[in-house]
């Protein structure tokens, strides 16, 4: 081992344990050495290299001079504050508001956070990516996703795509995406649920994102794509080799991670699968493009994300190359796979909870459709249904959200003057923003559609801030809602859906008390009897 440092490592190093063993402390630490077990090092190790990280950043800040946020008192060592959010995270949220207010720090096992809440939480969801970024903070740290995608693909997906999507998957074209969705749905049902009279569901999650992949690969890949099994098989499994994988990278130290990767996710098998399909799809329209160009005429391609990415250009008139576009599928499937893939499983467990609410809705499908098709006008008649939609994503948030990291290197000042320091994520209060306070309606019975009045389930306001707010407004919101509710309408008219337990479910659990997961309950398709 000697031999791997060189002589003046070696000399500082020995140095150093001289230093020490002169010290009068060193024969009590001998000692505690002595009589400590392997476990009981490991555990004090910890805690003094997380303190010792602690401290280092607040030195830090202080040197800076930063007004920083109040922190919260009672911290535990090693686990800061994250005891009280597992055990009633709501109501301790609630009381940090009320105690130190809208913005204020916790500690947890990873170090210190910024939360937000009110007004202050509003501005963090408005702020501008480059003072607090979502890229650094959830793709890259939390879900890693740096590790699938290179960086031209973050550059489509943070430049190029919410452009692309306020142009192909806005309001006015749900319309002409009906048809397509229901075919994937209908496609779905067939060779998911197949011909059987009972079918039961042991992973509601992995089920739901590929029935969503079923749905979302006619309409933003196009009719080329749509009964391409490889290629939907790839859109919804791509999303589950991303977010089971997260605990393990977050478990797992960074620099052990490269060892890991090949035996966590398939990336080299979905890229090839986009390779072989997608690339020549984009390959052919380029060509029919330029044919079209040459004889003056266009080139009548349906609209869709694909195309879109297709004919994009970048602002010194060059394109992505055909290999560059079919990668950057991965990244629409994960957003459209899992966003609505969570949601509709929402929706679902809420109906399964709360068979009132289950009547009540398919009573409005049979008086508005009845055993008819489903029409965009019937839609528009459909008012408990978006009622109810809205008001699901309203309950279904993380009490804590967007996990977005500051990237300034003096800092991010709110208005109302606190100051934080660079790389300390910013967490907002997304439940408390949408109800008022964390504890509001947190009991099943309380989830009531008619909360919503006559409010739109895709308009943002004050008090739903799901599909976020500003500059920042989820523009693939309305594509994700016009598919859970033709996907609610047509699941409710073909089977009862119940739990395999018969009991209620909890729509809505918490990971670690504060993040919004599903359901994972096995559930039951029972086929009924006039379809």
């Amino acid at each position: 081992m000697d031999s791997l440092l060189p002589t003046t490592a070696r000399a500082s190093i020995q140095k150093a344990i001289d230093l020490i063993q002169k010290t009068s402390a060193y024969p009590v630490l001998h000692q505690f050495y002595q009589r400590s077990s392997r476990n009981e090092l490991l555990v004090i190790g910890g805690a003094t290299f997380l303190t010792l990280y602690n401290l280092i950043s607040y030195v830090n800040s202080k040197r800076q001079k930063l007004h920083l946020p109040p922190r919260v008192a009672y911290g535990l060592p090693l686990v800061g504050h994250l005891p009280y959010i597992l055990y009633d995270g709501s109501r301790f949220l609630d009381w940090c508001v009320d105690k130190y207010g809208e913005v204020f720090d916790l500690s947890f096992p990873s170090g210190v956070v910024t939360v937000t809440s009110g007004r202050s939480a509003e501005e963090a969801l408005k702020a501008d990516s480059k003072d607090l970024s979502l890229e650094k903070g959830v793709l890259e740290d939390t879900l890693f996703m740096h590790y699938v995608f290179d960086p031209m693909t973050f550059e489509v997906a943070f430049n190029v795509n919410p452009g692309v999507a306020k142009d192909v998957v806005a309001a006015s074209m749900m319309p002409t995406y009906t048809a397509g969705i229901l075919r994937g749905l209908d496609r779905a049902i067939e060779e998911r649920l197949g011909g059987k009279d009972r079918v039961v569901i042991d992973k509601p999650s992995q089920f739901l994102q590929r029935f969503v992949g079923y749905m979302s690969v006619p309409t933003l890949l196009g009719d080329e794509l749509e009964t391409n099994r490889e290629v939907i098989q790839s859109f919804a499994e791509f999303t589950g080799d991303v977010t089971n994988n997260v605990a393990v990278f977050l478990t797992v130290p960074n620099f052990l991670h490269r060892f890991i990767l090949p035996y966590l996710q398939r990336v080299h098998h979905h890229r090839q699968v986009m390779r072989d399909h997608v690339m020549p799809v984009v390959r052919a329209r380029r060509q029919k493009m330029r044919e079209a160009e040459a004889r003056g005429e266009p080139h009548n391609l349906p609209k869709n994300f694909l195309q879109g990415l297709t004919e994009y250009k970048k602002p010194d008139g060059s394109q992505y190359e055909d290999d560059e576009v079919a990668r950057t599928v991965l990244m629409i499937a994960f957003a459209a796979v899992h966003t609505t893939s969570m949601n509709l499983s929402f929706c679902l467990h809420w109906l399964m909870a709360r068979p009132d609410l289950k009547a009540a809705l398919e009573k409005e499908i049979q008086q508005v459709i009845g055993d008819g098709p489903i029409t965009d006008e019937g839609l528009k008649q459909m008012t408990f249904l978006d009622q109810f939609v809205r008001e699901s994503l309203r309950q279904s948030v993380d009490k804590l959200a967007n996990s977005k990291k500051v990237l300034p290197e003096q800092g991010y000042t709110f208005q109302n003057g606190y100051q934080v320091p660079q790389y300390r994520v910013v967490q907002s209060m997304n439940r408390q923003l949408n109800l008022g306070l964390n504890v509001n309606r947190e009991d099943i019975k309380d989830m009531d559609p008619n909360a919503s009045g006559t409010k739109s389930s895709t308009t943002p306001s004050r008090d739903f801030v799901t599909f976020g707010l500003g500059r920042h407004l989820c523009p693939g919101r309305f594509f994700a809602v016009h598919e859970i509710k033709l996907s609610l309408i047509t699941l409710l008219r073909k089977y009862e859906i119940n739990t395999l337990s018969g009991k209620p479910p909890k729509p809505v659990q918490y990971l670690m008390g504060y993040v919004a997961v599903n359901s994972e309950e096995p559930i039951v398709f029972t086929k009924k009897n006039h379809h």
